[in-house]
């Protein structure tokens, strides 16, 4: 028998053939892989899993088990050869080989998988939900059928959940939609129609069924969540605190809120201002049970809460992400009002107050005592400070704590946070190098402006030499600051140093910069890092460097990145506490 036949006859005893490539060398490796993968190619992509971190859980082996397909893939990979061509370009058509038998295997491993993380191209993504449904048999018949879905639940087309999912499996299928993250507007309205389907109009509800429905109550009309909310208001409060941020449901927080307000409406401030009599004034037992939904509130009736509800509810208030600047600055002078001047207001009144302090002015802001870098901290937290109030927030801490920038410590640096983005470049220039090292994990966390950015990246290349000299561990550590790279940097880097970019920072680069990277560059960012190329980035780049971003998005790159050396000379900080004083 030829050498070639034996090899052929191999593919069908894969244990016996892993066994025979372990023994030979490299150039006889190479010539029996080209060999298999010009003569057997389809049958060959059946005997391994490629576990790139795109499409590790897309591609599943049934024939051979999880232990001997990675002893193949490591025995390849060691060997330098390339298998882009089989591991991405013909994984579509793998789903061939799918049918009969293996369907349950191959939906059960897809369904264990979040494909919003391996984020297949639309074309990959289709296919594989395409062969979902033909193993389904076009129809998604019971509960069996729904658990066997997983995740896979909430890829489903609309048309599917319309037409093809039977009213036995609903029920079950409720539960496991309400994990999904990102359901679209027309996924969501089959949900509504089959939630009407299953359990009638909403008039005819049971208390058990509302709490069945759960936040899908979010997607039923302002009418019909009145009736939910007349019959059972704490039970939609207690629906409510689950939605999240007020964008997400503001037709039920509004529901929640005029059901409560119905209910004690009668409720009057007991405040002896003018301009309060005759208002409704929060208590501090509505505010707990609103939560979000707090931000229906009046300007007038936040004023004329009583002292003793803003003491106790005020931390619960600063949460709400809702707020208008309005409400904010009513809250603001409200705090004002029982807590005193503002030289008299302590560390734990700062930081109790979560968003209301940025309703601060700048004038405000310097006559708070803000020596404690725990407040700092806290403060720093809030993602929505303009410029001129976080440069106030750093005078007063540097003024009040006797320092400057040169004597700041690691740990101030820390907790400065985002504060830190209001430094000029002679500031940041002047931050000791130590320290500086010591906090670059933190600061490179920071979503800073691009002038700021490449301040840090001068500031990082005095700890760890010029930028085209940096290895994978220091891309690693520096984060954000990779985003003031410029294009003559940017280009340099080798293309295996790729995927050792963080994720946040490959948002950072400005559009004509990111243009400058190479295709075999992009081609190499890894599955997560592509992910993070902005629309805007996108449009800059030419035909070739798409394409490779899509191969980078598949999870192909043009060689394997080696482990780059490198000890690191960073120090994770922790943010030390508020201190209540």
């Amino acid at each position: 028998m030829s050498i070639k036949s034996y090899l052929k006859n191999l593919l069908y005893q894969p244990r016996q053939l892993l066994s025979e490539f372990q023994q030979l060398d490299q150039q006889q490796f190479q010539t029996a892989m080209k060999y298999l993968f010009s003569t057997s190619k389809d049958h060959l992509i059946r005997l391994f899993i490629s576990y790139d971190n795109a499409t590790k859980q897309l591609d599943t082996v049934y024939d051979i088990t999880p232990e001997l397909a990675q002893a193949f893939l490591e025995r390849i990979n060691s060997s330098g050869f390339d298998m882009r061509n089989t591991s991405t370009l013909y994984r579509t058509e793998y789903l061939e080989y799918v049918s009969g038998p293996l369907c349950v295997p191959f939906i059960e491993n897809l369904g264990k998988t979040e494909m919003y993380l391996l984020n297949p191209s639309l074309h990959k993504k289709n296919a594989v939900l395409q062969k979902v449904q033909e193993c389904l048999n076009g129809s998604i018949a019971d509960e069996y059928d729904v658990d066997l879905l997983g995740n896979l639940i909430c890829h489903l087309p609309p048309a599917f959940l319309h037409d093809r999912m039977s009213l036995k499996a609903m029920a079950t299928a409720f539960q496991q939609l309400k994990l999904c993250q990102q359901l679209s507007h027309e996924q969501k309205a089959e949900i509504k129609y089959k939630l009407l389907e299953l359990y009638g109009s909403p008039n005819n509800w049971t208390a058990e069924t509302a709490l069945d429905v759960g936040p899908f109550i979010a997607l039923l009309s302002k009418g019909e969540l009145n009736v939910l909310a007349e019959k059972f208001p704490h039970i939609i409060l207690q629906i409510a605190k689950t939605i999240g941020p007020i964008s997400s449901a503001k037709e039920l927080l509004s529901t929640v809120f005029e059901s409560l307000s119905s209910a004690n409406a009668n409720t009057e401030s007991s405040l002896a201002r003018p301009d309060c009599l005759g208002t409704r004034a929060p208590s501090s037992d509505e505010i707990i049970k609103l939560a979000e939904a707090n931000v229906f509130w009046s300007v007038q009736e936040l004023k004329c809460m009583d002292a003793g509800t803003f003491d106790k509810s005020v931390e619960l208030l600063g949460t709400v992400s809702g707020f208008n600047n309005s409400q904010l600055i009513a809250l603001k002078e409200k705090a004002k009002e029982v807590w005193g001047s503002l030289p008299e207001w302590k560390s734990y009144h700062i930081v109790s107050l979560g968003r209301i302090a940025l309703a601060l002015t700048e004038r405000e802001i310097e006559e708070l005592d803000l020596q404690s870098v725990d407040t700092i901290s806290v403060l720093s937290q809030q993602t929505e400070w303009t410029f001129t109030q976080a440069r106030s927030i750093l005078q007063g801490f540097l003024e009040d704590s006797g320092q400057t920038i040169s004597t700041l410590k690691s740990f101030d640096l820390v907790g400065l946070g985002a504060i830190l983005c209001a430094l000029n470049s002679t500031e940041i220039m002047s931050i000791r190098s130590a320290e500086f090292s010591a906090a670059v994990v933190r600061i490179g966390l920071l979503f800073c402006s691009t002038p700021v950015l490449r301040q840090f990246k001068k500031m990082t290349e005095s700890v760890f030499g010029t930028a085209t000299s940096w290895n994978g561990s220091i891309l690693q550590e520096i984060g954000t600051i990779a985003g003031g790279l410029n294009e003559d940097e940017l280009k340099a880097f080798d293309k295996n140093l790729m995927p050792c970019f963080q994720p946040i920072a490959i948002r950072r680069i400005p559009p004509e910069i990111f243009q400058a990277l190479s295709p075999e560059q992009i081609a190499n960012l890894g599955p997560e890092n592509a992910a993070m190329v902005t629309r805007s980035q996108r449009e800059r780049l030419n035909a070739s460097q798409l394409q490779s971003l899509q191969l980078a998005l598949d999870g192909a790159r043009t060689s394997t990145p080696e482990t780059q050396n490198g000890a690191s000379t960073t120090q994770v900080v922790q943010t030390p506490a508020p201190n209540r004083e």
